[in-house]
């Protein structure tokens, strides 16, 4: 499987440009304020990333495929005939890749360290502190695939005639081999989220030595925010006819006899459709860091107060064959009619997967009949593998 991958890492996306990480490290202090003085120190870190992944993809496939040693006569001879095919092979491959997509998010937040001080504050003076870190990824995955399959694949050594001779009628018909495989692949969405504020971070919260009828506030928010929507909506037809055959030869109606051998016959055929696959990994850590609020040596009548709050809000929701993503409209009422027309509107129970498959290998009806001699036929192994796989609406959520 092939994906087409989007990389973002800090809060920009830029070819060939190197964008510094948000600092490491932020300080905020307010120290040796005058009396009355209005001191306000603010710090805020913002991680915003928004990807949108928005795919149609329609796929038509008419693959006629034969491959043929057979379909000869030697017949209405004086002397007899002999007909003797060589060895047919025919290995066809259909395959259909699609609305893939892969994202990987990892915030420039993870790993900071946070410190707001109002220290040695004047009398009747107001020293405010304001931390903030918020990191915010949305990632919008919407897929619409219509595939169709119309596979016709045949390896033929058989078909042969040696009829209406005078002398003797040999029919020896050489090996049939088939190997088809249909593959559909699509809608396949991988997210992966990372960073968060876990272990290493510090957050610490002072009021130190504050002066008399003094206001002093410390106030540190770490946010971490996630959405991830995966939309799709999927169509799949496969009308697959394969046949390998080394048989239907005659060899009737000769004076001195006929005799037919068919070659082995072997089949093999695999259909496999995978589709609305969604993977989504988050890792928004909350914890495994520290939390310090101190208020020492406070003035008297002074109000001193720290606030420190962490927020991990994540959201993921995943929609598949519902008719929500953003062109369902134009896939099939009924894809599976002879007559394909667009409809003015999706119905869910119309997405889905059908596999019309038959499959044949065949090394008999031979024909050795009406001979005045004698008669033989001889008929090969044959020998018929087939697989029909559907993997369909697969979603993996894991939430760190």
């Amino acid at each position: 499987m092939k994906k087409i991958a989007t990389f973002i890492g800090s809060a920009a996306l830029l070819a060939a440009a190197v964008i510094p990480a948000i600092a490491a490290s932020n300080e905020c202090t307010n120290g040796t304020t005058g009396p009355y003085s209005n001191n306000t120190c603010t710090i805020r870190n913002t991680d915003n990333v928004t990807v949108n992944n928005v795919n149609d993809a329609q796929i038509v496939n008419d693959i006629e495929s034969k491959s043929n040693t057979g379909h000869n006569s030697t017949s209405y001879n004086t002397l007899g005939g002999i007909i003797l095919t060589g060895d047919a092979t025919n290995n066809t491959t259909v395959s259909s890749v699609a609305n893939i997509n892969t994202t990987n998010i990892t915030s420039a937040l993870a790993g900071i360290s946070n410190i707001g001080s109002n220290n040695i504050t004047g009398p009747y003076s107001d020293n405010q502190i304001w931390l903030e870190n918020e990191h915010r990824a949305d990632v919008l995955n919407s897929n619409t695939a219509s595939v169709y399959n119309d596979v016709e694949a045949k390896s033929n050594t058989g078909f042969n005639d040696a009829d209406y001779n005078t002398g003797p009628a040999s029919v020896t018909a050489g090996d049939a081999w088939l190997g088809l495989g249909v593959n559909t692949h699509a809608n396949d969405n991988m997210t992966v989220i990372g960073g968060g504020y876990s272990g290493g971070i510090v957050n610490l919260a002072e009021n130190l030595t504050t002066g008399p009828f003094s206001t002093q506030n410390v106030t540190i928010y770490n946010r971490a925010r996630a959405r991830v929507n995966n939309v799709n909506d999927m169509q799949v037809v496969n009308d697959v006819d394969a046949k390998s055959n080394s048989g239907f030869s005659s060899a009737s109606y000769n004076t001195l006899g006929g005799d037919v051998t068919s070659g082995d016959s072997a089949a093999g055929v695999l259909v496999d459709t995978e589709g609305n696959i969604n993977t989504t990994r988050i890792a928004l850590a909350m914890g495994g860091f520290g939390n310090t609020g101190t208020q020492a040596i406070t003035g008297p009548y002074a109000y001193d107060a720290t606030y420190i709050e962490n927020v991990r809000d994540i959201v993921v929701d995943n929609w598949n064959n519902k008719c929500r993503s953003h062109n369902a409209d134009r896939l099939e009422e009924n894809p599976f009619e002879d007559e394909r027309e667009d409809e003015d509107e999706c119905e869910p129970e119309n997405l889905g997967v059908l596999n019309d498959v038959e499959v044949k290998s065949n090394t008999g009806k031979n024909d050795g009949d009406y001979n005045t001699g004698g008669g033989s036929v001889t008929a090969g192994f044959a020998e018929l593998w087939q697989q029909v796989l559907t993997h369909l609406n697969d979603t993996l959520t894991e939430i760190h």
